[in-house]
């Protein structure tokens, strides 16, 4: 008996169960709560010739009042305070900070604000002229070196405030990778503005120009072979040493491949009388390269009479 009393209309005594779980949980949902929360400020409309120099609060705290689940379904990390300053002048300016001040969602009110007035200091900026600084990464090749780095234009006009003014010397140009270089280098880069500045004109891009020149190497070359031109008639010659070393000059690329079948001595021995003989060699080095001496100075010659068999 209560077994079928308990299973009448279990459908409906089901939706009924439902009906009630939902309406409770209306009821609850519903129910006010409060909340306090830290909200930053941010400025909005900031005249173009003026900068906010300082602000009495950066952050307020806000005691919010609502239903439990606008406040739970609210995200705290995205509430701002706008402040719009479209208007300000230079100097210290009171502004009252409002409800309407704060992107809060539906349904939930400001019961409170702390401070409920920031101070804001702006400062008018300043026009200046600041060089720009090329940068440069990376070694050129060794054979080379810097002879001039230049820009195009030298100079950039600014606006920026007095401690900018103070602090910032040059604009730097976007890093440019040199590395290896052997030849002149022209390029367009953009400028790495600091974000305490701003460019007056609409500037996207400057010309750097990086010009090489080419080194002056000395080299010693050894094992240079000295020859000579064999005498004619009764006479024969024997020359001691037979290889030298020649020190040159000359640019870089030249010089770092030299080797010694790149350069020729040779002992003029036309006309000399039998007997020993002290002569400086006659060297011929490619065009580029410049002899500065040799080791030794001198070369023995012994010119003797050819015997007959």
């Amino acid at each position: 008996m209560m077994r079928s009393l308990l299973f009448r209309n279990l459908g409906l005594k089901i939706l009924s169960l439902c009906f009630a779980l939902v309406l409770w949980y209306s009821v609850v949902s519903e129910r006010q709560s409060n909340l306090l929360v830290t909200v930053p400020l941010t400025f909005v409309n900031v005249p173009k010739t003026m900068k906010v120099r300082m602000v009495s609060d950066e952050r307020v705290s806000l005691h919010l009042e609502g239903p439990i689940s606008s406040l739970r379904a609210m995200e705290i990390g995205k509430l701002r305070g706008t402040i719009d300053l479209a208007g300000a002048h230079e100097g210290k300016s009171r502004f009252e900070l409002l409800p309407s001040h704060f992107n809060l969602p539906e349904g939930v009110k400001v019961a409170g604000i702390s401070p409920e007035v920031v101070y804001i200091v702006l400062e008018k900026l300043k026009t200046f002229k600041l060089p720009v600084k090329p940068r440069l990464k990376g070694k050129i090749d060794l054979h080379y070196a810097i002879r001039k780095v230049y820009v195009i234009p030298k100079h950039v006009w600014v606006t920026g405030d007095r401690k900018a003014r103070s602090s910032i010397d040059n604009i730097p140009t976007e890093v440019i990778d040199i590395d290896g270089l052997k030849q002149d280098l022209e390029k367009e880069v953009s400028l790495e503005v600091p974000r305490d500045v701003r460019l007056k004109e609409n500037i996207e891009h400057v010309e750097v120009h990086v010009e090489l020149r080419e080194k002056v190497w000395d080299k010693e070359v050894d094992g240079v072979k000295v020859s000579l031109e064999r005498p004619v008639g009764v006479y024969s010659c024997v020359v001691e040493p037979g290889l030298i070393k020649v020190y040159v000059r000359g640019w870089a690329t030249l010089i770092d491949s030299l080797s010694a079948s790149d350069v020729k001595a040779s002992i003029p021995i036309k006309g000399l009388a039998p007997g020993v003989h002290y002569l400086a060699p006659k060297v011929v080095v490619p065009q580029g390269v410049k002899v500065m001496s040799t080791s030794p100075e001198k070369i023995k010659v012994v010119v003797s009479v050819r015997t007959r068999k």
